[in-house]
């Protein structure tokens, strides 16, 4: 039996009845690196992951264009971008904003330097909105936005810009999903593969009826990947390369299918609420 096969009555459209178990599984950050968007499409097709979020300024987003018109089924949020982490692969924003970037163009690698910031609410208006109408003009089926590294939320007014312009554009805010339980401590960032398979078994052998979700950040291990880090966090590639196994590892798989768990995507979540 094919991986597809194995998951087919867990991608079952939602249903009345009840309870039932829901899992949704967000991969972080397509359109940053190759290896993250191979990572991205491989735990949909032969996985569990059923939503990504895409950063528009990405040096890859185009090529997670492409992807997402060839996996229409991949729910897709906007992943409004004020950071570039990296040390040596850096995007710059798609509008002016000098109240943000260095002398380079690029913004800040942490939230914290990106706090230290005096950001004019204009400025960040003008790129975020870039952002989500760039996004949903050549991605149609994204249907929400999140914050990368918690920036666009990470105040009192950005956040309130951040709502403001979710209900224009008609994208909810991920964090807003009602009625959804977080899955937390499934594993550590530093965990092996293994471990990582082993705690993504144990989460889905535990859970009850209901909604939930879990955020991680899968990709492929390739010379690529090995360049991406920063102080504190040098073995990117490894890590990242473990969540991928742990989303499509066949116990797993086989634990969602006999658990009976519908793998759904955030935006089957808020219209789950919306009746």
């Amino acid at each position: 039996m094919t991986r597809r096969n194995l998951l087919a009555t867990a991608a079952l459209p939602l249903m009345a009845q009840s309870p039932q178990t829901r899992l949704i599984v967000i991969g972080d950050d397509i359109g940053a690196v190759h290896a993250i968007g191979e990572a991205t499409i491989e735990a949909y097709r032969n996985g569990i992951e059923r939503s990504a979020n895409l950063i528009v300024p990405g040096p890859w987003f185009l090529e997670a264009v492409d992807q997402f018109k060839a996996n229409p089924g991949l729910g897709v949020g906007i992943h409004l971008c004020l950071t570039a982490e990296w040390t040596q692969v850096k995007w710059r924003l798609l509008t002016p904003m000098p109240s943000l970037t260095d002398a380079q163009g690029y913004p800040p690698a942490t939230t914290k330097a990106f706090l230290a910031k005096t950001i004019d609410l204009a400025e960040a208006e003008r790129e975020l909105r870039a952002q989500i109408e760039l996004g949903k003009r050549l991605v149609p089926q994204a249907a929400w936005v999140s914050a990368h590294m918690g920036a666009a939320t990470a105040t009192k007014p950005l956040k309130e810009l951040t709502l403001k312009l979710a209900e224009e554009y008609k994208m909810p805010l991920q964090d807003t999903m009602p009625n959804v339980k977080w899955m937390r401590s499934v594993y550590g960032p530093n965990s092996t593969a293994d471990e990582k398979v082993a705690g993504m078994l144990a989460a889905i052998q535990a859970l009850t009826p209901g909604t939930h979700a879990f955020l991680d950040h899968p990709a492929t291990d390739t010379p690529e990947m090995r360049r991406v880090f920063h102080p504190g966090s040098e073995h990117v590639a490894e890590q990242r390369s473990g969540v991928l196994k742990a989303w499509t590892d066949p116990r797993v798989l086989a634990a969602v299918t006999q658990r009976n768990v519908q793998l759904i995507s955030v935006a089957d979540a808020f219209k789950t609420a919306k009746g």
